[in-house]
């Protein structure tokens, strides 16, 4: 039951709200149903369709009952308002969550909307209850009533949400679930083909990976395409797997992977090239890999720039045979006089021999490069002078 958030009877007896106050309010109410879809479409992309598509109306309708219904509650009765039928408003809250759930839509996603909603209408009703003088205390008040009511239907819209799981909904997550387990592990096709008809998921042409951490999932997934797969088995190697959680997202030309890369900026995340989608199997390799193996200074990590990388940490055991064999000259070398050379021997290949370029990358002097280099030539010997060792030396030492 929606309630009044520490307000008592005698209150809502005198509302809350100044009948100048209240008036100004339910006029407000078209522009900030208006306002409220467009804040949601922009910053949660994944309602954009629901919002402005076929069901445009009925969104639009069912956000303008229930802010009326807030109106209702905190402007009391008028002749010249809508009555609104609170607990009507509270089960089509409940319905709402059940259809979220029934279309395969998370209430991460919901509770997101909701949360945008809130911040939206109160912008609208607090400008308009200071601009009508309305005393600190009463808007005070008057804002816990706001977020009250609004949380007692985003708790309507769980219940109803978890309600639909437990019946279909919970069956087509479970499908949708094991799509993305058969696309991972390359099911053949006919399987992975069916599993998409009865979990009713429409395929895109392409999609892509995105590797984090499980505990961050719930925060990305709103930002994606409603058909975005997510895996719960732990379908990775490595002691990070259990941590870590795969998300399949479709591409698409109002979506592309430009786009939804900046959508991630700042998530701690790695992201794989864009795939076919009976082929984003290998976009969740790459993406795994560039977590596991890349750092970086700006998130998400893009593995489609980090190609070189992932080619040389492709196969760790042989790549640390390769880097062994090549740099087995050193080997009598203290760790840190080591450490030094092979740091230098890095800088001075990949600058080709540049001594300035290499001490400004070093942060040493000019001398200190020679006096180095003039060492490692010493241990290697002719080896400099021969292209199949110096792409060896760049290999070991990337």
């Amino acid at each position: 039951m929606i309630h009044t958030g520490g307000v008592n009877e005698e209150d809502l007896a005198a509302p809350l709200v100044p009948p100048a106050t209240a008036a100004a309010l339910y006029r407000k109410l078209p522009t900030a149903t208006a306002d409220i879809i467009d804040a949601v479409s922009i910053e949660l992309p994944i309602f954009a369709d629901a919002l402005h598509g076929k069901l445009a109306g009925v969104a639009e309708s069912a956000i303008s009952t229930m802010l009326s219904g807030f109106l209702g509650t905190a402007c009391g009765a008028g002749a010249d308002r809508p009555h609104v039928d609170l607990a009507a408003v509270q089960r089509a809250a409940f319905d709402l969550g059940r259809y979220e759930a029934h279309i395969g839509r998370s209430i991460e996603a919901l509770n997101a909307a909701f949360r945008v909603g809130a911040r939206i209408a109160w912008r609208h009703w607090s400008t308009i209850a200071q601009a009508h003088d309305m005393n600190t205390a009463d808007i005070v008040r008057f804002a816990e009533l706001h977020f009250d009511y609004l949380d007692d239907l985003a708790d309507a819209c769980v219940s109803g949400h978890a309600d639909e799981l437990a019946t279909a909904g919970q069956r087509r997550q479970r499908r949708r679930e094991r799509l993305a387990e058969q696309l991972l592990l390359g099911a053949v096709i006919e399987e992975i083909t069916e599993t998409a008809r009865l979990a009713r998921w429409q395929p895109p042409d392409a999609m892509l990976a995105i590797v984090l951490p499980r505990a961050d999932s719930h925060r990305v997934t709103p930002l994606l395409d409603d058909r975005t797969l997510r895996s719960n088995g732990d379908l990775r190697p490595g002691p990070q797997a259990a941590s870590l959680t795969t998300l399949l997202t479709p591409v698409t030309t109002a979506a592309p992977r430009a786009a939804l890369l900046g959508r991630l900026a700042g998530v701690h995340a790695a992201v794989g090239p864009e795939q076919p989608w009976l082929d984003v199997r290998y976009s969740a390799a790459l993406a795994t890999r560039a977590w596991q193996c890349c750092t970086s200074d700006s998130w998400p990590i893009d593995a489609e720039k980090l190609l070189g990388a992932l080619v040389i940490h492709a196969d760790p055991p042989t790549r640390e045979r390769q880097r062994a064999a090549a740099l087995a000259a050193f080997d009598h070398l203290r760790a840190d006089t080591r450490a030094r050379y092979e740091e230098t021997l890095r800088a001075w290949l990949l600058h080709q021999g540049r001594r300035e370029a290499v001490a400004r990358d070093l942060h040493l002097h000019t001398q200190t490069v020679r006096y180095r280099m003039d060492r490692i030539r010493e241990i290697l010997g002719d080896e400099l002078n021969d292209p199949e060792r110096v792409l060896d030396l760049v290999i070991a030492l990337a």
